[in-house]
């Protein structure tokens, strides 16, 4: 993309998250319920709905187990969080910049194709206080040229929710591999997939007959359905927007794993969610499967990926 959007994107009203009272009883769930039910739901996910294009380390049933703070666990094995240099490539309004500050890092650049600078602020104003020896900063750039940053400038990359939403991901992976230390680690959540239930990030939003709407409708019908979401403001949490900007890799599963093959990366860990979204709507007697006829079934029914991957040289 050769221009950057124009003006400050933080939605109206934006504000930053409020602790709940819930939340360390959900941390204690996420940090070891989740894990024993994966590991015990893994092989039964492997034996019916695994592909051996993607091999996947662990199958996920939906989210359970797809959270923040067991992926930074999970990196940091592999890489020392404390004192790395971490690039947050698509942070959006700043939310997953958080999860990085509180493990310790030296430095935290967060890069949006948007700017978000009222919602960055607010977040520099919390780093401040919560996490002051951490020197967070943020800055609007297309992850396609990332020649502001000299080779070898992170230990770490990071990108949550953003991969699905690269039109050129070679080249986003090139630029990644450049600025990444020798030995360092590139980490990446992704999807709704674009073929997946809801890869539009809209669809489904009524029926879970309607989650592939982005694949078998078009035109006027497409948008009417689209509209009945109701009013629309940009928003990270709006498909509409990601639609309007046609900001889909439109990629399949193995697509990414062979992109980062090809990038020079090594694999250290790979992931993969099955949707039960996608499962139920394509098992429904009422949903018409004729025009996915075309599209393998482990394409419609994979809705998102996590990966690990490691620069050698």
């Amino acid at each position: 993309m050769s221009h950057l959007p124009v003006g400050d994107h933080t939605p109206s009203g934006y504000s930053l998250p409020a602790s709940s009272r819930l939340e360390p009883v959900k941390r204690l769930i996420r940090a070891y319920i989740y894990p024993l039910y994966n590991i015990w739901n893994h092989p039964r996910l492997k034996a019916r709905y695994g592909h051996p294009s993607i091999d996947a380390d662990l199958y996920l049933w939906g989210q359970r187990g797809n959270d923040y703070e067991r992926h930074r666990r999970r990196v940091a094995r592999f890489v020392p969080i404390q004192f790395a240099r971490i690039l947050v490539a698509g942070c959006g309004t700043g939310r997953d910049v958080e999860s990085w500050a509180r493990l310790g890092p030296k430095s935290i650049m967060g890069l949006d194709l948007f700017s978000y600078r009222q919602a960055w602020e607010m977040w520099q104003s919390r780093f401040s206080t919560v996490a002051p020896e951490v020197d967070v900063s943020f800055a609007q750039g297309d992850l396609e040229d990332l020649s502001q940053f000299p080779d070898a400038s992170f230990d770490l990359i990071s990108s949550d929710a953003v991969f699905e939403h690269v039109r050129d991901l070679q080249t986003v992976l090139s630029q990644f591999h450049r600025i990444l230390k020798p030995g360092g680690v590139l980490y990446a959540t992704f999807g709704p997939l674009w073929y997946g239930w809801g890869g539009d990030h809209v669809s489904g939003y009524d029926s879970v007959l309607s989650g592939f709407n982005h694949l078998t409708m078009e035109g006027a019908a497409y948008r009417h359905y689209l509209d009945g979401l109701g009013s629309q403001e940009h928003s990270e949490h709006d498909g509409r927007t990601w639609i309007d900007n046609d900001l889909f890799s439109r990629l399949k599963p193995v697509q990414y794993l062979q992109y980062l093959d090809a990038a020079g990366f090594e694999r250290i860990f790979v992931s993969e969610i099955i949707d039960p979204s996608a499962v139920a709507c394509l098992q429904h007697p009422e949903f018409d499967r004729s025009p996915l006829r075309d599209v393998d079934e482990h394409d419609l029914i994979a809705s998102g990926m996590s990966i690990i991957y490691r620069r050698s040289s």
